[in-house]
């Protein structure tokens, strides 16, 4: 925001010319002017800018305003710099030298991880030092748990402090010396004593998985969010079969940024820096398995039967990680145009709509179906691609008969982004729904996550909105998802500190109490929202409470429960094999 004013103060721009200065000086990885729009939009509201004669303006007001402002830019890419590290104490290179291949794929998950303190300027340091100095020489599970409450104003129930005890313990930091009592680990000690963040950094990737190399997938030409990084985790995480929470990622992320090993561009985008690869080239680091990065065959998401639980044939075995990669690279290669034609089928085949690539002269780029039985409709596919940048000067005339050719009545035009009268004339046909490829690419992302239904993906092909509103109707229903896990698992972590408080006899909470209790977590939710979470963990599928009249308990520990939610979706991939081979005439083995 100030720095787009500090822009304008040397003369009117146009958005375009601000999206140029966002890509070039700030990192910021955006497929179209729509961001920058929306800050002009806002800054204009409040005075500090005029829009006039095709360009942004900066007012008097604004300026003002921006003498008062400290701005903020992106440190240099220092790709060129040459970084010596200081040497590496004993404990902790040991430590180095033992992750072969098979130590890195032993490493602990570290898919929990709870840092209280604050994550900006070094607040994550002092909370972890603070922490492993209460464990010199030792200390009890009761202390340290009555050291983090005293500590930190925000980790003051007993299961948070447990919690940011397990994660000392995940990072490597420290060790039991009895069934009652913990002490530092040799490493921790020698991070303590020379006060140097490589120290900690070497100790924590020697204790979990996905951290150093979190620094080679940052450090990548063509930026990944940290969406992208969240769902790419799985591949580092050979013994765990899925990706890592947002959280567990943003705090690995929040870790190597206290250490200088990245440094943050945006909200959802770092860098590595040139600290960074050095050290990361210093470190064995595991090797994923990233074969299934190719693209699926032509026709691969035909639905012949429409019984699929998808409304995909083969192409759910392809991770959505693949799919988005290859719908993004597509947009870029205009010397094969049908290779995005292709991709953007197998992308809209793998969120639930099922579809067939045609192409050739005077016919749709695709089609696919959207909904199920009598009240699905088909929708045409327009694919452009552009090497360059924003699609330019494409026709849209003739679409109208391509989509009766279908039988469809809306068009979904994509591609990498549009020029803006370009886009002002899709936008406003009632008929054609623009959608970037990158926003397409989001969505197949978060399906593997936060999976959406064909309700809440209407807003990505409803014609009636803007292009640029199309992902902030998405995000809302992502953020309900990811609050709706987030608060199963406090509920269920509350009740395990309850059934494990000696002092507690049975373990039962009332539902005030539980509402409590999740506000000290700052969990902000209406008491229905609470009771539709209990109910649901309560119900036979997942039976990891029970509940009393209008009192509840745990029966199970959080990593049950853990594996009770996730093997439905197991239970649910078995059923759906065992129902294709029946179709197709397989013979079905019998058990007894």
């Amino acid at each position: 925001m100030g720095e787009a004013m500090d822009a304008l103060s040397s003369g009117p721009r146009t958005h375009d010319q601000l999206l140029e200065l966002a890509r070039d000086e700030f990192d910021l990885q955006w497929d179209t002017a729509a961001p920058v729009r929306d800050r002009t939009g806002w800054l204009a509201v409040i005075g500090m800018v005029d829009l006039f004669d095709r360009q942004v303006h900066l007012t008097e007001a604004g300026r003002r305003v921006l003498a008062a402002m400290e701005l903020g830019k992106p440190d240099p890419d220092e790709t060129d710099n040459v970084v010596q590290l200081a040497p590496t104490p004993g404990a902790i290179a040991r430590l180095v030298e033992q992750l072969d291949q098979t130590g890195l794929r032993e490493r602990a998950d570290g898919a929990n991880l709870y840092i209280p303190g604050v994550a900006a300027n070094g607040g994550v340091l002092d909370a972890l030092q603070v922490l492993t100095e209460a464990a010199i020489p030792s200390i009890s599970d009761a202390d340290f748990v009555r050291s983090v409450q005293s500590t930190f104003p925000k980790a003051q129930t007993v299961a948070t402090a447990r919690t940011a005890k397990d994660t000392l313990k995940a990072l490597g930091l420290i060790q039991r010396t009895s069934s009652e009592s913990w002490t530092a680990t040799p490493a921790a000690l020698a991070w303590v004593e020379s006060g140097e963040p490589l120290d900690l950094a070497r100790t924590v990737h020697a204790a979990i998985a996905f951290f150093g190399e979190v620094l080679g997938e940052l450090d990548q030409t063509l930026r990944p969010t940290t969406g992208t990084i969240t769902e790419r985790s799985s591949l580092y995480l050979p013994n765990r079969g899925k990706p890592l929470s947002r959280s567990a990622v943003n705090t690995r992320l929040n870790l190597l940024d206290a250490c200088g090993l990245v440094t943050r561009l945006s909200q959802t985008t770092y860098r590595t820096t040139a600290l960074g690869r050095a050290f990361k080239e210093s470190l064995p680091c595991f090797q994923p398995n990233d074969s299934a990065g190719y693209a699926p065959s032509d026709g691969a998401t035909e639905n012949h039967h429409g019984d699929s639980p998808t409304g995909t044939n083969h192409q759910t075995s392809f991770l959505g990680s693949h799919i988005a990669a290859e719908l993004e690279d597509a947009a870029r290669d205009s010397a094969n145009p049908k290779r995005l034609e292709k991709a953007a089928v197998v992308a809209l085949g793998y969120l639930g709509m099922p579809g067939q690539h045609v192409g050739g002269p005077g016919a749709v780029d695709g089609h696919v179906r959207f909904g199920v039985g009598t009240d699905s409709r088909i929708l045409a596919i327009e694919a452009k691609t552009s090497a360059t940048g924003p699609v330019r000067d494409q026709p849209l005339f003739g679409l109208s008969e391509h989509r009766a050719r279908v039988g469809a009545h809306v068009h979904l035009l994509i591609g990498p982004g549009f020029e803006r009268r370009m886009l002002k004339e899709a936008d406003d046909d009632p008929a054609i729904a623009v959608i970037g490829t990158g926003l397409l690419a989001e969505v197949v992302r978060h399906q593997e996550q936060t999976p959406l239904t064909l309700t809440q993906l209407a807003p990505l092909v409803d014609p009636a909105l803007k292009a640029a509103q199309r992902g902030d109707a998405l995000r809302g229903y992502w953020e309900a998802q990811d609050m709706r896990s987030r608060l199963e698992y406090a509920l269920v972590d509350i009740l395990n500190a309850e059934a494990e408080d000696p002092l507690e006899e049975g373990g039962w909470l009332d539902l005030t109490s539980i509402r409590r209790e999740l506000r000290t977590r700052e969990y902000r939710v209406d008491e229905g929202t609470v009771v539709e979470a209990l109910d649901f963990l309560t119900s036979s599928r997942i039976g990891v409470l029970q509940r009393f009249e209008q009192r509840y308990r745990c029966t199970a520990s959080v990593h049950t429960a853990g594996q009770r939610i996730r093997a439905l979706g197991c239970q649910w991939a078995a059923a759906t094999e065992l129902h294709r081979q029946t179709r197709s005439g397989d013979e079905v083995p019998m058990h007894s």
